[in-house]
């Protein structure tokens, strides 16, 4: 399988550059593991994603907003949800879509020029499966299985309480692993040191995964709009 050759090809390029998330990436996802998620959601999740949580079912520490742990992203500037934290990030707003507020908050869904008609104008849908996660804020990259009349079901989009607004990030989970690969190849997401406040109150350089102050969301717009325009 393509997903998994380049997959493969990413592992290996973050073993040698940035180890210390090289040695964050979590043991394999069980095939039960896969089935329970695939049921709790209600959807299939396209194989290549199956098949890269079989290879490493996220991260052994991960810091989202939920989770606010220091951990190393074994992303650029991302964290590599596990079956459990997908379950757990899309448990959280589908709680949400069960509230009053959520007519209101529905109107603020938005596509930037170029996604019309591919990526619907919500601010959540519950096809919409969070894969990769900011490490402080509710704001994700991952499978959109609800797409808008033109779309294609399990393109990958951004979504989340600041990323109201959307765009497509890649045409498949494949692709985005493409993407993601040739980003690092470019030398732009180095290993680095993050000034993280530790519980004591006191402030340390962390090991990082990409500059402070760049964020990989960034780079996937950038190629979106590069395409639209």
């Amino acid at each position: 399988m393509l997903a998994l050759e380049v997959f493969d090809g990413y592992v290996s390029w973050l073993r040698d550059n940035v180890p210390h998330a090289y040695e964050n990436l979590a043991p394999p996802a069980t095939p039960a593991e896969l089935d329970a998620l695939e049921r709790h959601l209600g959807y299939h999740l396209p194989a290549e994603v199956r098949a890269v949580l079989a290879v490493h079912n996220g991260q052994k520490s991960t810091d989202t907003a939920e989770h606010t742990e220091y951990a190393t992203p074994c992303l650029p500037t991302l964290s590599l949800l596990s079956t459990t934290l997908i379950r757990e990030c899309w448990d959280r707003w589908n709680a949400l879509r069960d509230t009053p507020d959520i007519e209101q908050l529905q109107d603020m869904g938005d596509v930037f020029p170029g996604a019309a008609g591919l990526v619907k104008p919500l601010y959540s849908s519950p096809g919409w499966i969070p894969l990769w996660s900011d490490p402080i804020n509710a704001d994700y990259i991952g499978l959109d299985l609800d797409p808008d009349v033109r779309g294609t079901t399990g393109q990958i989009i951004n979504f989340g309480r600041d990323e109201e607004r959307h765009f497509i990030c890649a045409p498949n989970y494949t692709s985005l692993l493409q993407i993601l690969l040739d980003e690092v190849h470019t030398g732009a997401w180095p290993a680095t040191e993050m000034e993280t406040e530790l519980p004591d109150g006191s402030w340390a350089d962390l090991p990082w995964f990409g500059a402070p102050d760049d964020h990989f969301f960034n780079a996937l717009y950038g190629r979106f709009k590069a395409q639209t325009t």
